[in-house]
């Protein structure tokens, strides 16, 4: 049965005076390593009571070095290419923005804005009049062999000296080598076009559709950095509780073979003190794989170089609770949200194509006009005359022409068989499919911000319960570690306690980061972003007050 508590100061002073009587007596000094093991008691009590009020060395730094992030195409050859050599420690905006600089999918969601600027502008160039010019010139050589069978002597009152006199039998042979030369000038403009003008609306949403998935992208990417740094965090300060209960335990131990070398305790304390400092190890080891393991998620997501990975420079501590209500954050969530709007861009893109199908049957009006040069050479070398045709061949002949045109041009399908009706129906079919979409997208975005709001406010009662727990835990380990030195306590007792401090401090962590995550969810719905990639990015980590 254990005995009446003595008060610790009174105790501590007796052992003391026990210990320096003990010494001047000559006698073996058996308590010297368990005054020791009390100095180190009240070292571990100031571990304790700095994990949560531990500051950064380097909170003063805002500039970064410049992270580019590593070419699209670039792969690590050699494995000094990935080893790491650089750590930097950042915060949570620092990382949002290099995000912002480094994301592959982001810059993705850029190109996917400028490919449909592009598209657009190719559609408006059919606003205006199209000009081409065509130059050529062209050499070739005719041979001509003719053969009369009979001649025209009967048919014309010529004589035989006349040079349309052809004989009978006569023949020829002209080689002709003719070269060619021309030039000409076109305009069309369209003037009525109703396919052209559906064609402008269906790009239009097209690209404002890629515009919100950029906005999108942005929100996302905030998130995902968000919750990453939040984990790393989080695993940084769990790794600190365990690297203290490791020097705890350690502490312990020593405190136990001293007491096992003063006859105080049984040797099986040694035994369990010796076990539970290996399994705090264990998971000290656990919660260093873990923290390095966030480093390079957080490092990865980013995309920063192979050989940098980034730190949490602070520590765990909560956000500001989030300032609206259950209903104003849906309805604002719903307002003004990428997700929605991109759904919308695509449906009325669509619509416009279907629009733009049913056009193809539509009448076109265009005007043209041309005008062209044409220049030719004719020789022939080579004349050989028999009997037939003697003057009537040129040996050399120049030739040239110009002329133009201008009109109105009319183009109207007046049957297809079927084809631009089943598209314009496939169309609008894709365009309610989409709609249904948009909807399912609705009451997802709801069922996240309620989610996440309930969470929160779960997280905000848990860290206060946590606070409590954790102040409790810390003075019964005191009380329960002084009545272990002092015998009034087994070992068993003071390793339940200090179980529960540890979960104590894991679950304040905890609780705090949870609270962080499920305000950066609710963030992630209601933070205003850009929807044009040459806007400046701003993301907050808190919602700004309006």
């Amino acid at each position: 049965m254990l005995q009446p508590i003595v008060p610790l100061g009174i105790t501590t002073l007796f052992l003391v005076l026990t210990g320096s009587m003990a010494r001047a007596a000559g006698e073996p000094p058996a308590l010297v390593p368990l005054m020791r093991s009390f100095e180190a008691y009240a070292r571990d009590l100031e571990r304790l009571d700095q994990i949560w009020g531990k500051g950064s060395s380097d909170q003063g730094q805002s500039v970064l070095p410049a992270l580019p992030a590593p070419a699209a195409d670039e792969l690590p050859i050699m494995p000094v290419d990935v080893k790491i050599d650089q750590r930097i420690r950042v915060d949570l905006p620092q990382a949002i923005d290099l995000a912002v600089r480094n994301d592959p999918s982001l810059q993705k969601s850029i190109g996917g804005v400028r490919e449909q600027q592009g598209l657009l502008r190719s559609i408006q160039g059919r606003l205006y009049p199209t000009v081409s010019f065509n130059l050529g010139a062209g050499y070739f050589q005719e041979v001509q062999k003719n053969f009369a069978l009979q001649g025209n002597s009967s048919l014309l009152d010529i004589g035989t000296d006349s040079p349309l006199y052809v004989a009978s039998g006569g023949q020829n042979l002209i080689q002709t080598n003719i070269a060619t030369g021309f030039a000409g000038l076109r305009v069309d403009y369209e003037l009525l076009s109703f396919e052209r003008n559906a064609a402008l609306a269906e790009l239009g949403a097209d690209l404002e559709n890629a515009r919100e998935l950029y906005g999108n992208r942005l929100r996302e990417l905030q998130l995902n950095v968000s919750e990453a740094y939040y984990q790393l965090q989080l695993a940084s300060q769990l790794r600190l509780i365990r690297q203290v209960v490791v020097s705890n335990d350690e502490v312990i131990l020593d405190q136990v073979i001293a007491m096992k070398v003063a006859g105080l305790v049984p040797r099986v304390d040694v035994l369990r003190a010796e076990a539970s400092l290996q399994q705090q190890r264990f998971l000290l080891e656990q919660a260093e794989a873990q923290l390095l393991s966030s480093q390079r998620r957080l490092s990865n997501l980013v995309n920063v170089p192979f050989k940098v990975t980034l730190e949490a420079r602070e520590q765990v501590s909560l956000q500001q609770p989030w300032p609206l209500d259950l209903d104003e954050t849906i309805v604002r969530g719903l307002k003004d949200n990428p997700q929605l709007q991109a759904l919308q861009a695509a449906r009325s893109a669509l619509l416009r194509q279907a629009d733009r199908q049913a056009a193809e049957l539509l009448p076109r009006i265009g005007l043209f006009a041309e005008a062209g040069y044409f220049a030719g050479q004719s020789r022939s070398p080579e004349i050989d005359l028999d009997g037939c045709c003697a003057s009537v061949t040129i040996p050399i002949l120049n030739s040239q022409s110009n002329d133009w045109a201008a009109g109105l041009r009319l183009n109207w399908r007046l049957f297809d068989g079927g084809i631009t009706a089943g598209a314009v129906e496939a169309s609008k079919a894709a365009a309610d499919q989409v709609l249904q979409t948009e909807a399912a997208e609705r009451n997802a975005i709801r069922q996240k911000l309620e989610s996440a709001y309930y969470e929160h406010r779960a997280a905000l009662s848990q860290i206060i319960a946590a606070n409590a727990s954790y102040k409790a835990a810390r003075d019964a380990y005191r009380d329960t570690r002084a009545r272990f030195e002092f015998g009034l306590a087994d070992y068993t007792d003071l390793a339940d306690t200090i179980s529960s401090l540890t979960r104590a401090m894991e679950q304040k962590a905890e609780a705090m980061t949870f609270a962080n995550l499920s305000y950066a969810q609710l963030l992630r719905e209601l933070v205003d972003v850009p929807r044009n990639p040459e806007d400046a990015v701003d993301l907050p980590i808190t919602l700004p007050q309006t």
